[in-house]
């Protein structure tokens, strides 16, 4: 009879304790108290926004709409004086005449990534040439990439035949060791005229503006290739054509 109480008290102690369970210890408790969680971590993260854009509007800084980060005046100053020498130059160009969006590419003949990118390129030449304009800089990788400064030599001396990218194409069809002789035959298929070319080839006519573009380059921060110089912003690495689509919208609609 004893051991039938006990038992009985026991049931009713569980039950007790089971109605009287504490709310955060429930299913539903739970899952509010992860809503709750969420929602303050919500609130701190939009504060942390609000207060930094205000924080950087106060000083003056301009949102980068490319990379997504503030930046000083002083450096989109700078950015703007970079984009305005490298315009400066005469470099070979595709697309329109004043574009709202230049493109500064900065390739090695010799590199297989810009190889790669080629395509991508004239693609994004077809559907934006009308607002876009891409120049192409020098930027031999001379350490690794062997006879890559002469063909880049080569390619300055098929532009003063206006067969800069034709030229372009067959240096990057026929990618490997550049030779001295397969350069100047490469001139003689396109039709050039073979005593400018070899002249211009035999003095390195445009040796110090290729070392110039070079200089130029890592002074804007370029350390490999291909990398592009958008409206003053740089991005590095061979950018898929999906990619340069979506930045390319988002800058024209900037620009409108």
């Amino acid at each position: 009879m004893a051991l039938n109480k006990k038992i009985k008290r026991r049931m009713a102690d569980s039950l007790a304790s089971s109605y009287y369970k504490s709310w955060f210890k429930r299913w539903w408790g739970k899952a509010l108290l992860v809503l709750v969680i969420i929602t303050i971590i919500a609130i701190i993260y939009f504060i942390g926004l609000v207060t930094t854009h205000y924080s950087h509007t106060n000083k003056g800084d301009v949102y980068n709409d490319v990379t997504g980060e503030w930046i000083s005046p002083e450096e989109f100053i700078a950015n703007r004086k970079v984009v305005g020498e490298l315009l400066a130059e005469d470099d070979p160009w595709l697309g329109d005449e004043e574009p709202l969006i230049y493109i500064v590419s900065y390739d090695s003949f010799g590199c297989p990534f810009c190889k790669e990118a080629e395509g991508d390129i004239r693609k994004i030449l077809e559907e934006f040439g009308s607002v876009v304009r891409f120049i192409a800089k020098d930027f031999p990788t001379e350490g690794t990439h062997p006879g890559v400064f002469d063909a880049h030599l080569a390619a300055g001396c098929a532009n003063e035949q206006n067969a800069y990218w034709e030229y372009r194409d067959i240096l990057y069809e026929r990618q490997a060791d550049f030779k001295e002789y397969d350069l100047k035959e490469w001139a003689d298929e396109l039709g050039l005229n073979q005593a400018q070319f070899r002249k211009c080839f035999d003095e390195g006519t445009y040796n110090s503006e290729i070392r110039q573009d070079y200089a130029n380059g890592v002074q804007a921060g370029i350390v490999g290739t291909p990398s592009y110089m958008v409206n003053g912003t740089l991005i590095p690495g061979r950018v898929p054509y999906e990619t340069w689509k979506q930045v390319l919208t988002y800058l024209i609609q900037q620009e409108l």
